[in-house]
């Protein structure tokens, strides 16, 4: 069998741009759909698309010598003793058909299907393009080998030398081409096996001074058995050294890291680290810290930036648990890449998979804690495979069948209403009672005012250690001032306002003016920070009158006309008052 034929099938050959007709079409039909597609032949279909016939344009010439009309149904003049071939059968098999039948058209089928049809004309210039495409396939898979690909005749004269050859050993195909194997290389392994003929594999060689091969090399016999060229396959291993090197130092990366996260975890998450005066926070904690030695799952609510996180660490550092403690935001994730993410998958899951595939965030927190942020988010199908998962203790990666058991422990959070998710159908209630079994719910931070002074040294210390800048003096009015603000973005918005106090600070000072202008505004509209201006008539006068001109003009969308005409006041008192109140 020839390479030819082990390669390229009917269907490397074929082309699928045919045309078929009904039965009940005619002759005139026919041949207007073979001008419009450029064919020479129809194939006739039945009503079950089952072909019945071949109609040509040289039939189309007989029957007009004949004078029938065109008129007339196509299949009255139709081949119909038609040959077909089926699209896994060889190319060369293909052409001896046509050949043993004389015939210059062969339909190819699937499945009792024509999906394609092989012609005469066009056979003989496919065979010799696939023939050139395969010579080139050969040598380009040859030259893109990692392995370098050496092949002497019987006399040890090279005869090929791929490309990678040239770049293991530095030696060129010019200069190497047509001369003798030993000039080059005086030990090379092709010598000893055109001595002994026998092959050799995977041995480990010094070809010159300072290159490591594994090295296989093998002799080839004629049909007379007669040795005509021995082959060697060379593999550096240079870079087997360097890739084992780059993993043991990759290896020492994750468990500094991994270590380093634990500290983190013990230095920042732990319960003591947890300020509140708060009485709904310290409840919050006691629960935490009941719950968190067990492995029962827990439901953490509150508005976005409350800690949910934050407790949710806490949690799994008190837990003593020896895996890690893996997040996942169920909010950030596409749908379609919700199970992947969670389960892993195998290589040739999907298209656009990661060769050797991926592990999941399940297999992560494998004896650790998975914390599900956002659970409110997570999509009907996937709180079914969720459910599933937490009833069996058993996961499977996309695309692969195996079982693997995981002993994680599930903190989930939300800052929506799960049970009105219930009542809407957004959120299995089956599911809900699997995550609830123990709810923290943490309170807003304008619920817990008096935690915010304690809160703000906190992070006052860390952000002046984390950023290298040291404070020296806090102003106490600032603290006021910080505890009168609304606070919408909690506590991860109290960070940050500290964070650019910090940074933004001078000399080390932290004063009134550190603080946003945004929260200063907002302190002066609120008119509450300063006791002995309580009853001043004239600023509560003031206060009340920025406010109203304040919610008139978002009213009217800045349009001061209109504005003007609901105040019942002057556009130049109007003009005059925007400037005064800033």
């Amino acid at each position: 069998m020839s390479i030819f034929e082990l390669v390229y099938k009917v269907r490397d050959i074929m082309t699928d741009g045919f045309v078929k007709v009904c039965s009940n079409e005619t002759i005139e039909n026919a041949l207007n759909k073979m001008m419009q597609s450029y064919r020479n032949e129809v194939l006739i279909m039945d009503d079950d698309e089952k072909l019945i016939g071949i109609f040509t344009m040289k039939d189309a010439i007989r029957i007009r010598n004949m004078g029938i009309s065109f008129k007339d149904f196509v299949i009255k003049y139709a081949s119909k003793d038609v040959s077909t071939i089926d699209c896994n059968s060889s190319a060369r098999y293909a052409r001896d058909l046509m050949i043993k039948k004389n015939i210059g058209r062969l339909p190819v089928v699937e499945n009792n299907h024509i999906i394609g049809i092989i012609t005469n004309n066009n056979f003989r210039d496919i065979f010799y393009i696939k023939m050139d495409e395969l010579f080139k396939l050969q040598n380009y898979v040859f030259d893109n080998l990692h392995e370098g690909v050496c092949m002497c005749d019987e006399k040890g004269i090279v005869k090929y030398w791929n490309k990678a050859s040239e770049r293991v050993y530095g030696v060129k195909l010019n200069n190497i081409l047509n001369r003798y194997i030993g000039d080059f290389f005086p030990n090379a392994m092709l010598l000893k096996v055109l001595n002994t003929e026998k092959r050799i594999d995977n041995v480990f060689h010094e070809p010159v001074k300072g290159k490591f091969v594994v090295l296989s090399a093998f002799p080839i016999y004629n049909s007379d058995k007669k040795l005509v060229a021995v082959v060697s396959t060379d593999r550096d291993m240079t870079d087997e050294v360097n890739l084992t090197k780059q993993l043991e130092d990759e290896k020492k990366k994750v468990e500094f890291f991994k270590d380093a996260y634990k500290n983190e975890l013990s230095s920042k998450y732990n319960f003591s680290f947890i300020i509140g005066k708060n009485k709904k926070i310290i409840d919050a904690i006691s629960i935490a810290q009941k719950v968190a030695p067990t492995s029962t799952s827990v439901l953490i609510t509150g508005n976005s930036g409350t800690g949910k996180e934050v407790f949710a660490k806490a949690i799994h550092k008190a837990s003593e648990r020896t895996g890690s403690f893996v997040a996942i935001n169920c909010s950030a994730i596409p749908v379609n890449l919700f199970e992947s993410e969670l389960f892993g998958y195998v290589e040739g899951a999907f298209t656009g998979a990661i060769k050797k595939g991926k592990i999941g965030k399940f297999e992560l927190a494998n004896k650790g804690t998975l914390f599900l942020d956002e659970i409110g988010d997570m999509p009907m199908e996937m709180q079914a495979k969720l459910l599933r998962v937490l009833q069996d203790g058993v996961i499977y990666r996309l695309g692969s069948e195996k079982s693997i058991i995981t002993n994680t422990r599930i903190i989930s959070a939300t800052n929506k209403n799960l049970n009105e998710l219930i009542s809407e159908g957004k959120f299995r209630e089956d599911l809900f009672y699997r995550l609830a079994v123990v709810q923290i719910k943490l309170p807003d931070l304008k619920d817990r005012r008096e935690d915010i002074r304690d809160l703000s040294n906190l992070f006052f210390r860390q952000v002046s250690k984390d950023e290298g800048i040291e404070i020296n003096y806090i102003d106490e009015k600032i603290y006021k001032i910080l505890a009168d603000y609304k606070w919408d973005g909690n506590i991860r918005e109290l960070k940050n306002v500290i964070q650019r106090m910090v940074v933004l600070s001078n000399d080390g000072k932290i004063t009134v003016k550190s603080i946003p202008e945004y929260i200063r505004n907002e302190n002066i509209r609120n008119y509450e920070y300063n006791d002995e201006n309580k009853y001043d008539l004239q600023k509560i006068t003031e206060n009340i009158e920025r406010k109203t001109i304040e919610k008139v003009m978002k009213m009217v969308h800045g349009n001061k006309n209109k504005a003007a005409k609901i105040l019942n006041i002057k556009r130049s008192t109007l003009y005059y008052k925007l400037s005064k109140f800033k």
